[in-house]
């Protein structure tokens, strides 16, 4: 079995593995900073008013402002990139219109206002922790840095420099990567997933890391890591793979990524 794989799994069946990942994924929520009647000081008087066209037409506005839309509906996303379709189906409008006005005006503004879940930020969650344990650079000190730094960028430009920089083909593999570090003329790129649950998009975040150290194609002196946490390690399909990883395809908990990082140096 892959070194870092077996030590990954130790990891996750051992003791305090979950109290030692809070330090990168805290499950806090966080608040939105934001305030109905600052955003909206009609809002009270659209909701008694009972008009569903308008006030649906407002609590989207108010989505698009960062808040929380106050209830979940399949429907909601299309109507949000469609406005034109509330026009031509009112059917759709009183449904959702009849489950809002079941709600009084406190809860409806205390749903807009409701903080985000920590599961919607857990890719940033990874990168401020990374941040506050690594040296970060912007692209032109990252290019003569000796030392070990890791570039400075959202996932899609560094996805952009690899490609551009360093002759790495990752083709449609990701949307972006997590990291890119480096130590002389030696790189690291990667990709980190806390994998909560199996199924849906949660397998698909996992075969897009497993699918970076195994079909993105690189130079030599570029090595592709996958940082995965969670159900992965604890068995079914996804510990099946892990463990039929070779000793070349980097696969390990953010737990070990500072051991992995000195033995790359």
């Amino acid at each position: 079995m892959n070194k870092w794989v077996k030590k990954s799994t130790e990891l996750a069946y051992g003791d305090f593995y979950l109290d030692k990942l809070l330090d990168v994924y805290p499950p806090e929520e966080i608040s939105r900073g934001l305030i109905v009647e600052k955003a909206s000081p009609n809002l009270k008087k659209l909701f008694k008013q009972r008009n569903c066209k308008v006030l649906i037409k407002e609590l989207i506005r108010l989505k698009e402002l960062g808040f929380k839309f106050p209830i979940d509906n399949p429907y909601i996303s299309f109507l949000s990139y469609h406005k034109e379709a509330m026009e031509g189906n009112p059917e759709t409008l009183k449904k959702i219109c009849a489950i809002l006005l079941k709600l009084d005006y406190d809860e409806l503004k205390e749903r807009l206002e409701a903080p985000k879940r920590a599961s919607r930020r857990i890719g940033p969650m990874f990168k401020v922790w990374l941040k506050n344990n690594f040296e970060f650079l912007e692209m032109e000190e990252f290019k003569e840095y000796e030392g070990l730094s890791f570039l400075s960028g959202g996932d899609r430009s560094l996805k952009i420099y690899v490609e551009e920089n360093l002759q790495c083909r990752l083709g449609e593999l990701s949307k972006g990567l997590d990291f890119v570090s480096k130590i002389k003329n030696k790189y690291l790129i990667g990709t980190a997933k806390f994998i909560t649950d199996t199924g849906g998009g949660q397998t698909g975040q996992f075969f897009e890391a497993i699918r970076l150290i195994k079909e993105a194609k690189c130079p030599k002196h570029v090595t592709r890591i996958a940082v995965i946490d969670g159900v992965p390690w604890l068995g079914g399909k996804m510990k099946a793979i892990l463990g039929e990883l070779r000793d070349d395809e980097n696969c390990l908990s953010v737990l070990l990524l500072k051991e992995f990082i000195r033995e790359f140096t």
